[in-house]
């Protein structure tokens, strides 16, 4: 059965790309890969749960670092405004790993299906230069935006 990728697997793929041509090894690229889908996955919901006047569910999901956060590595991972700990990108209170990329992307979608997905993503990336691989809000607006509804269709 043929089955169309929604944009969760997409974006981690992309940022998974993205943080590679940018010149992170592949295991930190995958986790910021998938703490990238799920830091946006987080924003969308916060956002359409607000419009839609659900203001305490909203609160309920946003991410809450607290008194952690002053602990919390800002730096390592400052192009994609993500925080590090312990040397991996961490996000609605989860430090996000290669494995996390694997199971979500990949296992998911099946060994073809997650091919198609980061093919996608890969020739997406090679043709965007780096300045806007290098500012968060230019690669969502002129990266993501214009491809989040390509066609990637897997058999699963």
């Amino acid at each position: 059965m043929l089955v169309k990728v929604n944009r969760f697997p997409k974006m981690a793929a992309l940022q998974k790309f993205r943080a590679l041509k940018l010149g992170y090894p592949e295991d930190i690229a995958e986790a910021v890969g998938i703490a990238e889908a799920t830091k946006y996955a987080i924003f969308k919901n916060l956002h359409r749960l607000k419009r839609s006047g659900k203001e305490e569910e909203a609160e309920k999901l946003a991410p809450e670092y607290g008194s952690e956060r002053e602990k919390l590595d800002w730096k390592t991972f400052e192009t994609f405004k993500l925080a590090a700990k312990n040397g991996k990108p961490f996000v609605g209170g989860k430090i996000f790993t290669a494995e996390d990329y694997k199971r979500k992307v990949l296992d998911r979608w099946g060994p073809e299906g997650g091919k198609k997905i980061e093919e996608w993503a890969k020739r997406i990336i090679e043709e965007t230069p780096e300045e806007l691989l290098k500012n968060e809000q230019k690669f969502f607006n002129k990266v993501w935006k214009p491809h989040r509804d390509d066609p990637v269709e897997v058999e699963i």
